[in-house]
């Protein structure tokens, strides 16, 4: 395999190989289609079975109780000072952590550093 001078250059230099100003995060978005496509009226029969699969609910011990922990719950009943805010920008500025006064791995929402 043959590399560019330029490639060669950066490589000895120690200078990256790829630049980026922003960071990303994943959005699996298929469970909120999936969620959008079950409450739409269904046209054909593959349509209906395609809504029909089992969805994986992951869940958590949170003071003492089972609770299923879902993030299309945590978009669609949030709290109402909430409303203006997008999926895509809620996904982007809020991320889920452990909360450090609690031993039993419950979570919260917290808003991240970037106001972007």
């Amino acid at each position: 395999m043959q590399v560019g001078s330029l490639m060669a250059a950066a490589y000895l230099l120690g200078l990256p190989d790829h630049y980026t100003s922003h960071s990303f995060k994943p959005l699996y978005w298929r469970q909120y289609v999936k969620h959008v496509l079950q409450h739409w009226p269904q046209t054909t029969e593959s349509d209906k079975l395609a809504t029909e699969e089992n969805n994986l609910v992951r869940i958590q011990k949170v003071n003492g109780q089972y609770m299923p922990m879902d993030t299309i719950h945590d978009y669609i009943y949030w709290p109402s000072e909430l409303s203006d805010i997008c999926l895509y920008d809620w996904m982007n500025q809020y991320e889920k952590v452990r909360s450090g006064n609690n031993n039993n791995g419950a979570s919260h929402s917290t808003k991240s550093g970037s106001d972007d």
